[in-house]
């Protein structure tokens, strides 16, 4: 009989999220047969069927959920234990497992990174952009250290720790040959929707908030023509385009400084900026290397919001 496995363990974790051979492959860089075998060996170890095929894809059956139960506690007390052994080594070496909004990723990530690499080359990074609530569903995993993201639309669980970071500042932007840029107030809202919103995946108090801006009669009415995590493709549409981009204005602080894209006289939510956190599980010892990046992100957002 083989030994239970925590890697087949990852692996089947990774699966029941993923409901697809295939995907759960990509994102553990296996081959789909590699990782059939692992979930086969699996089952055989426990003698159990782990997953049902259905038409909406793969699901746990009822000794599945049991063995994920078990394998998300297992593995979070492995992910604890390699977090305090890298406190305890100190911070010239390790693995810094975070998570970044699309918005501030776009503000700051870049150079935080460079100066990690250049600074610490001892440490290793693995770094997850995405929306705040598929990060805060990776952080209630134990998947990741810490979140840096807008939360004000979700805020996070109240057993949560939260380090309030620089607000960021909201707004509409163009490229400057755009219709609207030489417009202000009612009449941008008036002529809005002609032209579509480019952003990220809103949660859903955010787009009630933009309906509400413009007047709609909620955000199923909204104007939304290209929805995208990615800022770097969001600010090209913008440029070459007249899609009008929804984002933070540190996100664009380089396009805005080139002059490749301009503000529009609109505020959201004026004049209060919205809340950058920094969020963890309460009762976690964040590691040295963790809490040195910290110092950095915390460094890099405010030098940006000074310049």
């Amino acid at each position: 009989m083989h030994m239970l496995s925590l890697r087949r363990l990852e692996h089947f974790a990774v699966l029941v999220e993923e409901r697809s051979f295939s995907r759960a492959a990509r994102r553990l860089n296996l081959t789909q047969p590699a990782l059939t075998r692992s979930i086969q060996t699996l089952e055989e170890t426990l003698g159990l069927q782990l997953v049902d095929r259905a038409a909406s894809g793969l699901l746990p059956t009822e000794s599945g959920r049991m063995v994920l139960a078990r394998s998300q506690r297992m593995l979070g007390d492995l992910r604890a234990l390699q977090r305090e052994a890298e406190r305890m080594r100190g911070f010239e070496s390790g693995v810094i497992e975070f998570g970044v909004g699309s918005f501030p990723a776009a503000a700051f990530l870049g150079p935080v990174l460079t100066r990690l690499a250049r600074e610490y080359p001892g440490l290793s990074v693995r770094v997850e952009t995405e929306s705040w609530r598929r990060l805060l569903e990776k952080l209630q995993r134990d998947e990741l250290d810490f979140v840096v993201a807008v939360t004000h639309s979700l805020p996070p669980p109240a057993d949560f720790q939260v380090r309030a970071l620089r607000a960021q500042r909201m707004g509409f932007f163009v490229n400057p040959g755009h219709p609207l840029a030489a417009l202000a107030g009612d009449e941008i809202r008036g002529r809005m929707a002609g032209y579509g919103l480019a952003t990220t995946k809103l949660p859903p108090r955010a787009r009630e908030e933009v309906a509400a801006l413009f007047g709609l009669d909620g955000p199923e009415a909204l104007p939304v023509r290209l929805e995208c995590d990615n800022v770097e493709v969001l600010c090209e549409v913008a440029m070459s385009t007249d899609t009008v981009l929804f984002a933070t204005h540190e996100a664009v602080h380089a396009e805005l400084a080139a002059g490749s894209l301009l503000p529009l006289a609109l505020d959201y939510l004026s004049p209060a900026p919205l809340p950058l956190t920094l969020v963890y599980p309460g009762g976690r010892s964040l590691s040295g290397a963790a809490e040195l990046l910290i110092g950095m992100i915390e460094a890099a957002v405010g030098a940006r919001a000074a310049g």
